[in-house]
């Protein structure tokens, strides 16, 4: 928390249109994601989506916590199923909680008072049995009362083309946001996606192995990338970019100044 306090001036700096605060890895740390949404907010006035998981959110307190974000000032939402308890490979809604995402979605939108944002999964959720039903999913969360599509990390852009493409074929017209995640270690990187489900190309992979060990070589190669996947997106008419930042400055610092170099202010995210 003391090391984002620091960041956060810089991180703001950079003017993006919202910040999304997450909650800790595998659920854990929830209890600093409303203060650090509302020190956003307000702060720096920059709007703010707070996470909200199905896991830890009864349905007999939703009212309660919907009042105490929307007291601070907050009315975006990212409502997620959630990640299992730590050490549980597998997902057992707990009693009085909401099974599905679409169920949360649903109840938020009869609350009547935030946008809300859901996730998509390019290369399919770890848990979906194929691509087809996890897109029926996605559409049920999108028709249950969802503002906007915002995707998981993912390598490749045609994952994301093809996800988009598919998506429309079966009748999800909410916008899509790609989400990119600039890599910064090569263990971490093979962790986060062996646990998603996401892939790193074959020659990413061989390039940040070879210079693994070489931190400075592993940032440059990870920006980027990172920079490339941005600029064929925003040429290829995608409206804005979702950077998971964990909340680090430097590298996407130097993504933005990049990419405003590259791209005409119009184009620019």
């Amino acid at each position: 928390m003391r090391a984002l306090e620091t960041r956060l001036p810089d991180l703001t700096s950079l003017n993006p249109d919202f910040i999304t605060v997450t909650y800790g890895a595998m659920g854990q740390t929830r209890g600093k994601t409303l203060e650090i949404a509302s020190l956003i907010k307000k702060e720096y006035h920059i709007d703010t989506a707070h996470h909200l998981t199905c896991i830890g959110t009864p349905k007999t307190n939703l009212k309660e916590i919907l009042d105490s974000i929307h007291s601070h000032g907050i009315d975006n939402i990212v409502a997620l199923r959630g990640d299992p308890p730590f050490g549980e490979s597998h997902y057992v809604p707990p009693e009085n909680t909401y099974p599905h995402a679409s169920d949360l979605v649903e109840a938020i939108r009869k609350d009547g008072r935030f946008g809300i944002a859901v996730a998509g999964y390019p290369e399919t959720h770890s848990e979906a049995t194929n691509s087809e039903t996890d897109l029926k999913h996605l559409k049920t969360k999108a028709n249950s009362g969802a503002d906007a599509i915002i995707t998981q990390l993912y390598y490749d852009n045609n994952s994301f083309y093809s996800f988009v493409a598919n998506c429309r074929s079966i009748g999800i017209t909410q916008p899509i946001v790609p989400g990119l995640m600039p890599i910064l270690d090569v263990q971490q990187i093979k962790r986060i996606t062996r646990m998603c489900g996401a892939t790193i190309p074959s020659k990413l992979l061989r390039d940040l192995e070879a210079a693994d060990g070489n931190q400075e070589l592993v940032h440059q190669i990870g920006i980027q990338h990172t920079v490339e996947q941005a600029l064929d997106l925003l040429s290829n008419g995608v409206q804005g970019i979702h950077f998971y930042v964990l909340n680090q400055y430097f590298h996407i610092a130097e993504i933005i100044s990049r990419i405003h170099t590259a791209l005409p202010a119009t184009k620019s995210p």
